[in-house]
């Protein structure tokens, strides 16, 4: 059940309305310690959100955050692994979902002592099932593979939409810090009505 499907080629339209960004950055143990990625963060948050992999940077916004963190010892609404979320929260409840998971296991040791996402294929069905159609999911990663363009359930398949790719170059010799935000089809006036209501 973790595995996405078959990673498949796919021509996708709007590729023209990519949105591509270009940053430097000084690399941190905390990925949002950094001003520039917590901003690029910031500004797409929308509605609800769950910070999945909150760690202990705090985000700013004007809507409620749920923060979620392995390590019971974090200042966090829950301490549950990912790939088990959803059976914590309500379906559909949440406008933005940002996935920062320890990039290495390097970085699981160093920061998460040795904790890891097991299973990112099954992380990211547990947030199709929590985002509401019209949301956001905000990865970072040492790749820019985020949500997939389809995932199939068992009545319906759920299309995904790339909007944004940023690049957050370190100026040295550890890999850069990659940032995606794909949109869940749906009926996307209707979830900018919840924000602003």
């Amino acid at each position: 059940m973790g595995t996405l499907g078959a990673a498949k080629d796919t021509n996708r339209d709007g590729w023209d309305d990519l949105e591509l960004e270009y940053h430097t950055v000084q690399p941190n143990r905390w990925t949002f310690q950094s001003r520039t990625i917590r901003e690029w963060v910031e500004q797409r948050l929308q509605g609800r959100v769950l910070n999945a992999c909150a760690g202990k940077t705090m985000l700013a916004h004007d809507y409620e955050i749920v923060r979620n963190d392995i390590d019971e010892q974090r200042d966090a609404d829950l301490h549950v692994d990912v790939c088990e979320v959803a059976d914590e929260l309500e379906a559909e409840s949440f406008d933005t979902i940002v996935y920062d998971p320890p990039f290495s296991q390097y970085q699981a040791s160093r920061s998460y002592e040795g904790q890891d996402v097991g299973d990112a294929a099954l992380a990211k069905r547990q947030f199709d099932l929590l985002l509401r159609p019209g949301g956001r999911v905000i990865q970072f990663g040492f790749t820019t593979t985020c949500m997939p363009v389809e995932i199939e359930r068992e009545d319906e398949t759920v299309q995904y939409r790339r909007e944004a790719v940023a690049i957050f170059n370190t100026l040295g010799q550890m890999n850069d810090y990659l940032a995606t935000m794909d949109v869940k089809a749906g009926d996307e006036a209707e979830t900018e009505s919840r924000w602003f209501a």
